[in-house]
């Protein structure tokens, strides 16, 4: 079998830290080829420097369909290769045509018109190839999220196309991290009909099982080094940790506490507004409440219709003896916090270091006579960082520089000094490593433990299951079941998220 893709040699250095060192790796024509590791592990810079972000250092070399692929930090466009990022880069308020057209200038010279009934046909074929029922003229900001990966494959297909007649190499970073499971299925399923006309995907992710189902072989790489390239059909998960790790995880999941508090802690009554309609629920001190479902039956904006970033039209929120008026700064008060699922977002500030970043809703307890106190905000980020094993513990270095792991660790850190009463999650784990998942979820269960109140929204049924005390289940904007005590598990809720989104039908 003929090779899409030969890495030879690869190494990077940044301010004197080898952050890859020698890597030496293949990817076969008509194959998925998985690469996984912890954050930090090196996967970004690899991606990046196969872009033309990053030169390489000197020494290394590469080769794509047999031609040579410069490792200089130039532009690698025109040469069969394209990346596919998790943010998908979609313009939402443009049709589905516009956004596969707008990749290679709508086929058009300078000052040329554009043929719109050609770029619906080009579109509408393309689309037809991946069986995507979506008309052309829909805007993109209507489509579920597998429709919104799929049209960035099918934009990314078109200008490799344009430029390159043969096979593809189509790298796919983290394509399945913000969608729900019964969405990712879908799109695995695309990215293995993509390998059967002898194109490659070098497939980059977090989640285990779907590396193992969609890929043929999986390299690995800890601390920058390529430590093992193993066959998926002869591999477990848990041997694939373990060559992440360089040891075993024992006991994933925190075990839980039961819940001995009577005392409500936060109470929603009769809540609706946008998707939402007559949502009640409470929570005590001390419980994990999961809330989930298939995709777009509520529970992603719910979180936000409680801490308000998005405004209910009717019912009451009530955390302890304060009544929330549905902003955010009413949820703060009363000591509702939310982690929101978009961290790059809504949670942190990427262009500001570290310490900027974890004192940025507290910065005045640094601050004497309007002079803001460097040492000790350094000081107290460094040992927040530790505490959470922020890696490295830095606080002058920049957010940006830090794994997506990581931030979410300094997001959880900064969140829990200020000891909410309440904690709102959205996905909490979206997007992060196996180690880093581990350590996320034991500090949830610690500030539980403490007697916080904790709301978990998550399409992980695992997760939640294993995580939560007790966990709702909506269906088109309602509350449809409730799963508790032994009959929790992922089976469980996976037939009632099918259940309640199988019939509108339903009732609280």
């Amino acid at each position: 079998m003929s090779n899409a893709l030969v890495i030879s040699n690869l190494a990077k250095t940044f301010d004197g830290t080898r952050v890859l060192d020698d890597i030496n790796l293949e990817v076969r024509a008509g194959e998925v080829h998985g690469v996984v590791g912890e954050n930090g592990s090196g996967k970004s810079t690899l991606v990046k420097i196969l872009n033309g972000v990053h030169p390489a250092d000197p020494g290394a070399s590469a080769q794509l369909w047999g031609q040579n692929l410069p490792l200089s930090g130039r532009p690698t466009h025109g040469l069969g290769m394209a990346t596919i990022h998790q943010d998908l880069a979609l313009v939402d308020s443009m049709s589905v045509a516009e956004n596969i057209g707008i990749s290679v200038q709508f086929g058009t010279r300078s000052l040329s018109p554009i043929r719109w009934r050609q770029e619906r046909k080009i579109a509408g074929a393309l689309l037809r190839e991946f069986d995507l029922d979506v008309p052309v003229d829909t805007l993109v900001g209507e489509l579920s999220p597998a429709e919104r990966s799929i049209i960035a494959i099918v934009r990314a297909l078109r200008e490799i196309r344009r430029h390159h007649g043969g096979p593809n190499l189509l790298i796919l970073d983290e394509p399945t991290a913000a969608l729900p499971r019964s969405e990712s299925s879908r799109l695995l399923s695309i990215i293995r009909g993509l390998t059967q006309a002898g194109s490659a995907v070098l497939f980059i992710g977090h989640r285990m099982g779907e590396v193992l189902d969609v890929c043929g072989r999986i390299s690995v790489l800890r601390n920058g080094t390529l430590v093992a390239t193993l066959n998926a059909a002869d591999t477990s998960e848990q041997e694939v940790v373990h060559h992440m790790l360089g040891f075993d995880l024992g006991e994933f999941y925190p075990p839980k506490a039961p819940v001995t508090s009577e005392e409500t802690r936060f109470e929603v009554t009769s809540l609706s507004g946008g998707p939402l309609e007559d949502v009640s629920f409470g929570v005590r001190e001390g419980e994990i409440l999961g809330i989930t479902g298939l995709a777009g039956m509520g529970q992603d904006v719910l979180p936000y219709y409680l801490a308000g970033g998005l405004r209910r039209t009717s019912g009451t929120v009530r955390a302890m003896e304060a009544t929330l008026d549905g902003t955010p700064q009413s949820a703060y008060r009363a000591g509702v916090v939310l982690v929101p699922g978009n961290r790059q977002r809504d949670a942190v500030w990427t262009e500001a270091s570290a310490a900027e970043n974890m004192t940025l809703a507290f910065v005045g307890q640094f601050s004497s006579a309007g002079l803001l106190g460097h040492r000790r905000e350094r000081d107290f980020t460094r040992a927040q960082m530790e505490r959470v094993r922020v890696r490295p513990a830095a606080p002058r270095r920049m957010l940006a520089q830090f794994s997506g792991g990581n931030q979410q660790k300094l997001v959880l850190a900064r969140t829990l000094h200020l000891k909410p009463r309440v904690l709102i999650l959205h996905e909490p784990t979206q997007g992060v490593d196996a180690g880093a998942k581990k350590e996320i979820l034991g500090l949830i269960r610690q500030a539980a433990d403490a007697g916080t109140a904790v709301l978990l929204h998550s399409s992980d049924a695992e997760e939640v299951a294993e995580v939560s005390n007790r966990v709702l289940i909506m269906g088109y904007g309602r509350i449809c079941a409730e799963v508790s005590d032994r009959q929790l598990s992922q089976d469980a809720l996976l037939v009632e998220s099918q259940r309640a989104g199988g019939s509108r039908k339903v009732t609280q």
